[in-house]
């Protein structure tokens, strides 16, 4: 083993330790609460001992940041995407109901902590990401402007506030659907919604 190679190893080692304890957080959040989690819980689900998380997170806090970053990361760049593969406003709005729902598919647990944790987030982490929430609604609102030009900027935020709501749904109901048959349920219920809103001069 080279010596470029022997320092990278505890580098890997302690990413993929890291990635793990995130992972074991963000589910015991969910299944618990961030208030009822403790840190030796979130240890136990990784196989270490309470007190070597302090190694990788300085506190219960700073991990829940860490789960919300994942979050914003997931969800980051739905929009662009949308904009940049669609052939028409109609097409992007498409494509950017069907990347949200995917994300919330996908992420379930991470899109049930999104929207139920961050009162629990140190004020300027959760003031970040109340940014980042508010651009992911603006850019949204935005798409679906371009397929509906009569609505003004307060009806299509609210619209496109009232169509997530109905997309992560799928975080905090068990269901027996397949993967598939649930995307193509809340893309097309929340596509027809957004179609839906009304514009108050109609």
């Amino acid at each position: 083993m080279t010596g470029a190679s022997a320092a990278a190893a505890p580098t890997s080692a302690r990413v993929a330790r890291t990635e793990a304890i995130v992972d074991a957080a963000a589910r015991l959040f969910h299944e618990r609460g961030f208030g009822e989690t403790g840190i030796d819980d979130i240890g136990a689900a990784v196989g270490v001992t309470g007190p070597a998380v302090y190694r990788y997170f300085a506190s219960k806090e700073e991990l829940l940041v860490a789960v919300f970053d994942r979050a914003v990361q997931h969800a980051a760049g739905l929009a662009q995407a949308a904009r940049a593969d669609a052939v028409s406003p109609e097409d992007a709005l498409w494509r950017a109901v069907v990347g949200a729902v995917d994300v919330c598919i996908a992420d379930r647990v991470l899109t049930a902590l999104y929207w139920n944790e961050a009162r629990n987030l140190p004020a300027p982490h959760r003031r970040r990401v109340e940014r980042a929430q508010r651009k992911m609604i603006d850019d949204f609102a935005d798409i679906l402007r371009g397929a509906r030009p009569e609505l003004d900027d307060s009806e299509a935020r609210m619209a496109v506030y009232a169509a997530s709501s109905l997309m992560r749904s799928v975080s905090n109901r068990a269901t027996s659907l397949d993967e598939d048959t649930l995307r193509r349920m809340l893309s097309s219920m929340a596509h027809a919604a957004l179609l839906a809103a009304p514009a108050r001069r109609d």
